[in-house]
């Protein structure tokens, strides 16, 4: 069943907002290279512009799961993680019917 990760990125330094960007970009050129990715979006928050989520959508949580593993994604995590004011967080959701 497909999945979707809802990865939210805070940035509370405008001055920081460059750097991570940057490394978002990093990413976004990975990701679609991996097995079981489908598609993803970046939205912003309209009342709190300093809140950035991506979308992605994965045919597994399993698939997610190893590229979430990955070392190349790690690394470019941990490069985010070393920015001062900067937040990440995951959320998960699976698609469902509502009857």
């Amino acid at each position: 069943m497909a999945i979707r990760v809802f990865i939210k990125r805070i940035c509370e330094d405008p001055g920081k907002e460059k750097e991570l960007f940057s490394l978002v970009r990093k990413l976004r050129s990975l990701v679609p290279q991996q097995p079981g990715y489908l598609s993803s979006k970046y939205i912003k928050k309209t009342d709190h512009p300093k809140d950035i989520v991506a979308i992605s959508t994965w045919d597994s949580s399993e698939n997610w799961q190893n590229w979430y593993e990955s070392e190349e994604r790690r690394e470019i995590q941990s490069k985010i993680d070393a920015i001062p004011g900067v937040k990440t967080t995951y959320e998960f959701y699976e698609d469902t019917k509502i009857e």
